[in-house]
């Protein structure tokens, strides 16, 4: 056998580097599968703090006797209270409206988001109640936000909903009662 035969079986016989052939197949796998955790943890954290900064926000109006709002104001009022969620003033949907004691009938909960064309699907209403002929008025109002994903895998095994450029949906709602006067 000439030497550089010789030289190619012994290097395909060496055990030595064995560990590092296992880092370099092994590294990437867990560095990705870190990465999709955390970013699991920030869109969990992120959804935790928009229902806070919404249950904050309502229980301001609440207690707050003969307050008009706008949709503007409400919206600073839970970015203020949500540091979490990046560009929360310009990526923000609010949907307030009252609700009919007559039927209940509240609307579809995932269809408030904006896409990212800028069109709200369906168009959102600012109702602030305040009818003189109804007391205790229940009102509805949705937050919702289009967040992007730094991995595509992010968010595996969770039930969230996707716009076509791979922004993550993320609503909360709540309903109170506007106090008479």
């Amino acid at each position: 056998m000439n030497s550089v035969g010789y030289h190619i079986v012994q290097f395909a016989r060496s055990e030595r580097a064995t560990a590092t052939t296992e880092f370099v197949i092994v590294f990437p796998i867990i560095l990705i599968l870190f990465i999709a955790v955390f970013e699991t943890a920030m869109i969990l954290t992120r959804q935790v703090m928009l229902e806070r900064a919404l249950d904050r926000t309502v229980r301001f109006l609440r207690i707050t006797a003969d307050l008009e709002v706008t949709h503007d104001q409400i919206a600073q009022n839970i970015c203020a209270n949500t540091l979490v969620i990046p560009h929360c003033d310009d990526i923000l949907v609010l949907d307030l409206r009252p609700i009919d004691k007559t039927n209940y009938i509240l609307p579809d909960e995932q269809t408030l988001c904006v896409n990212r064309d800028g069109m709200v699907r369906p168009p959102n209403t600012f109702d602030a109640g305040r009818d003189v002929n109804e007391e205790n008025q229940l009102m509805l109002i949705r937050a919702c936000a289009v967040v992007d994903r730094i991995l595509p895998i992010s968010g595996f095994g969770l039930n969230l909903t996707r716009d076509d450029t791979g922004g993550i949906h993320m609503t909360s709602a709540t309903i109170f009662v506007n106090e008479p006067s």
